[in-house]
Order: C-alpha cells, then structure tokens, then sequence
C-alpha cells in the first residue's frame, strides 16, 4: 500500500472539479495524451517538445512526476488533496491514468478517485506528517514516517496513529521540511543561505558523498533545487533554494519566468530511469564513513568553472559612459591591470587595460567607450572547466557570465594554479602516505615470517597478494597495526594508539572529504592532519 499527494494547482483551480468528480488532475496542459506513452525515454521526449525553452533539471523532475501519475501509482493506494482552505482530502484511486481532451487544459491528465474524506482538519495529522506535504511537488509520493497506514487511519477514524519511528526522526521536522514550508509560502521569493548553513539543516557538516545523494533526495522529493549547486561552491558561499517542482501552469511560468538559464546542476545519471522515481527512501541513513579503498583516487577535477571562488567573486567595472578617468583611478585603487567594460544594457563588452587607456589621444573627459576595448573573452559558469584552460592560458584571464549572461566574476592564471594545487595536494600527500604505510608493514610482516614461519594474517594468501600488489584499506593498516606482533615488528618508538589514532583521523578526513572543496581553514586542518602523519612516517623510514 503506497500514499500518494497530488495538488490541485498552485492556487487550488482544480480543487472544486477532483472533489465533485471524484478525480485527482495532474495539469502539465502543453502536454498531450500518455496512454500510449509507456517508456521512460519517450516520456521525455514528450516534454521536451511541449516546453522546449526549459531547464533540463526542471524537465527531469517533471517527468518523474508525470510518470509517478501516469504509471506508478496504482488502484488501491492512498492519495491526499491538500485544499486551499487548510483542510486534506484523502482518498482512493479506484482507476487507470485517463485523458480528457475536453476537459480544460490544466484538468486533461487524471486518475479517478473514491474520496473517503474530504474535509479533515490538516491539524489531526500529527506535526511530522504534517511537514511532508509541504513539497512543492504537484505529484508525489508521501514515504516518510510510515505516512502510508497513519494516512489510511486517518481517512477512517480521523485520527492519526503517529509514526513508530517519530522519536529518532523527529529532528528532521526542524531541517528540510521547513525550508519547503517556507519557500511553498511565497516561492517567488527564494531562501538565501550559505552552503554551511544549508547542509546545517539536514544535520551534515561536509559533502561527503552519502550527504550529498541525501540531500539531493530530498530535494528532489520536495522540488527543489540550488542556485548555484550546492555541490560547485566554498561553504560560505551564499546560495538561492528556488522551487523546480511547480507545474508550469503555475502563476510563476504564467508569468513568463522560465528555468532554461538557471545555473542549476546537471541531470544527473541517477535521474534517467524510473528506478530512481520509484526508490524508496532509507530513513535509517548510516553517518559511517564511507567504504575505504585500496590507496587514495584520483582527484576530482572540477567540472564547471563555477567551482572557482573568484567565478562568483563581484568584480569591479567601468561603463562605457564613464569618463577614462574613472577607469584609471579604480585600477589604480584595486591594482589592476584591466577591467570588464559594461555596454548601456549593463551586459559585457570588452575589456580596457592600461595599454589602451595610454594609446588613447583623446582629452581626460573622454568616455571608455571611445578608447580601444580589447575583445571579451568570456566563459559561462556551468561551462566545463577543462575547455578554458588553453584560453586562460594564452590571455592571462577570462572573464565569466552566469547562463544568462550577467558578469560573475574573472578567473585569472593564478586563480587556476591556486585551484589545481589545492585540488591535486591533498591526494598528493594521501598517496605517499599509503605508499609508506604499506612499504613498512609489508617488511613487517616479512620479519613475523621470518621469526615464525608464517604472516599470521587471515585470509592469508588473497590478503598479501592484495598487499603486494595493490595495497590495503586504510581501515586494514590500521587494524594491522593495532595487532601487538605487527607494531612490535616496525620497531617503531611512537605510541601504538597514539599514532593509529592519527590515522584514523587521516582516514576520516579521506573518506570525509574527498573533494576538498571546503574552505581554506577546513582544507588548511586536513592538510595538518595528513603532513604530521607523514612527517611521522618519514622519520622511521627516511627513504623516499
């Protein structure tokens, strides 16, 4: 028995019609016919035709609605109308997806429904319940809290059960779900907030990669979504939570405010298939860190040239209107050697550098726009970071556009080197780590041989072969090195907990925060962390 939630518009016009008829309406009025549409694939195509100026992350999460209406729900379950005036209206489908062309053109998509009630008040479901209907969603799936049976009771007695597990999953009630409540309030106006702040609410300190698939669930179950994306920017940088999950016969699209520029992030591959739609949510989400590897990977390269700080840094500007003198004295204030030119529209031009305002023989009154501006060179901030090197490279800078065109800041040489050594040094010292680790216990363990006549390793033969060819966990050093035999064999002075403590550190901060993309102070304490192991390891075993 599954529950579902289907709106009935953002301002409830479809509310009179699924009550009297016994329906629940599904909107997307540029879209045609599904009965015959019955793949993942052609779904999307669908929509990509009926709104062909859209963002695609907005299309995929349309499209996962869509198919939840069209093809996920089934006869049987519960499904919930939240009505304009507070009350919930809680029913049964009791049909196949059906389409009305002659019905008005928001009310053409529908499922029939046995309404069991329709005029509870919303204050008899209990808080956390509650809080999962804030989803700006038209359609969605209502998974949390065991909403299923404490639905069904409440369509029959009136009263709702609470959830078995309301104690451990209360706290969530104060994250996410409110930030949904808020912004379904007025989703015209979007929630500012640091990246800090905004993992705050659900409970995380850095983006490991559980956190991020988390959030990014969650999300997606509330539609919304990032602008920048919260995975592309330094904790402090401050980010828009905006509503993606609206159907486009909202008063926002009526309006003529479309998502196609939206710096939102890419779909991604977990979007592309009716599995992720139909997943169901782990509430018991496990903290552990994740699972180690054998040695440290690659280093991510930063894929959009948004991840730069100074690609979302305000930049100093003249206007073609201003007088040369203007350009001088904020280059000389900011010690710069250029700066972007804006036309009359406030949109980039060029670029005026000290050279052009020297050539200039023009009087001091004279404007910018009479010097000679050097053409713009200019990247947008979801472009992909390895297509502008070579620019970056042979010009010195290049100057960055949000998708709509708007300045966002400059990336210079220095930007990039700064960037790539923080990205690459990390990994860097990781890697000698391992290398260090896995030379000395592998001698080690040759010594307990060489005493015993055997490793007294379990798993003997596949786990020194895995040793000698590949290296181990983190966790496997570690778990060695706690044995009395193995530490003994180093030979080394240090304190046994002492220093696997500092290397169970070291693998948190592996396992944590592989990305690195914190801030300085948080990269700077990672780095501590890894040097002073390492410096530990150099000093028993010098050799590089």
């Amino acid at each position: 028995m599954r529950a579902w939630m289907v709106r009935a518009g953002a301002d409830g016009d479809r509310e009179s019609a699924a009550l009297r008829e016994g329906l629940v309406l599904a909107g997307w009025p540029e879209v045609g016919d599904l009965t015959d549409v019955s793949t993942w694939d052609d779904l999307g195509s669908v929509l990509a035709v009926a709104y062909p100026h859209e963002n695609p992350r907005v299309l995929s999460n349309w499209r996962g609605q869509l198919w939840r209406f069209r093809t996920v729900i089934s006869e049987g379950d519960y499904v919930v109308l939240p009505r304009k005036d507070k009350l919930l209206a809680i029913g049964r489908v009791v049909g196949p997806y059906e389409y009305a062309p002659s019905a008005p053109s928001s009310m053409r998509h529908r499922r029939k429904v046995e309404w069991l009630t329709r005029d509870l008040p919303r204050e008899n479901a209990n808080a956390d319940l509650r809080a999962t209907l804030g989803s700006l969603l038209t359609v969605s799936e209502l998974r949390r809290f065991d909403a299923a049976n404490r639905i069904a009771e409440l369509a029959r007695t009136g009263t709702d059960p609470g959830s078995p597990t309301l104690t451990a999953q209360m706290r969530l009630v104060e994250g996410p779900e409110q930030l949904a409540a808020k912004i379904a309030t007025d989703p015209t106006e979007p929630v500012r907030l640091t990246v800090r702040d905004f993992l705050a609410l659900w409970n995380m300190v850095s983006r490991t990669r559980k956190a991020v698939a988390t959030i990014r669930s969650s999300l997606a179950e509330f539609g919304l979504s990032t602008v920048p994306p919260f995975t592309e920017v330094s904790l402090d940088h401050e980010i828009s939570v905006v509503p993606i999950g609206e159907a486009p016969e909202s008063d926002r699209y009526a309006k003529g405010e479309a998502t196609a520029e939206l710096d939102l992030e890419a779909v991604e591959a977990d979007d592309l298939g009716p599995e992720a739609v139909e997943a169901p949510v782990d509430e018991d989400v496990d903290d552990d860190d994740d699972e180690d590897q054998a040695g440290p990977t690659t280093p991510p390269l930063m894929s959009t040239v948004g991840r730069l700080a100074s690609a979302r840094t305000r930049v100093v500007t003249v206007s073609v209107t201003d007088p040369i003198v203007v350009a001088v004295e904020r280059m000389i204030a900011g010690n710069f050697d250029q700066l972007p030119v804006l036309d009359t529209n406030g949109h980039v031009c060029g670029m005026i550098s000290w050279r052009e305002i020297g050539a200039t023989t023009r009087p001091a009154t004279a404007l910018v726009g009479e010097a000679a501006i050097l053409l713009v060179r200019s990247v947008r901030t979801n472009d992909a970071l390895v297509d502008c090197l070579a620019t970056v490279a042979e010009h010195g800078s290049v100057v960055v556009l949000t998708p709509d065109g708007r300045l966002s800041g400059i990336v210079t040489r220095y930007d990039l080197a700064h960037r790539f050594e923080a990205e690459v040094r990390p990994y860097a010292l990781l890697e000698e780590v391992e290398r260090r680790l896995r030379r000395s216990i592998i001698a080690a363990l040759r010594q307990i041989k060489t005493s015993t006549g055997s490793y007294a390793l379990p798993g003997d033969e596949a786990r020194i072969k895995k040793l000698a060819t590949k290296g181990l966990n983190f966790i496997e050093y570690i778990e060695l090195l706690k044995r009395e035999d193995v530490w003994n064999a180093t030979g080394w002075m240090f304190s046994k907990e002492s220093f696997t403590d500092r290397l169970n550190t070291v693998r948190g901060i592996r396992n944590g925060t592989m990305h690195f993309h914190d801030t300085e102070d948080d990269r700077k304490l990672a780095l501590d962390e890894i040097s002073t192991v390492l410096a530990m390891l150099k000093v028993v075993d010098p050799r590089l």
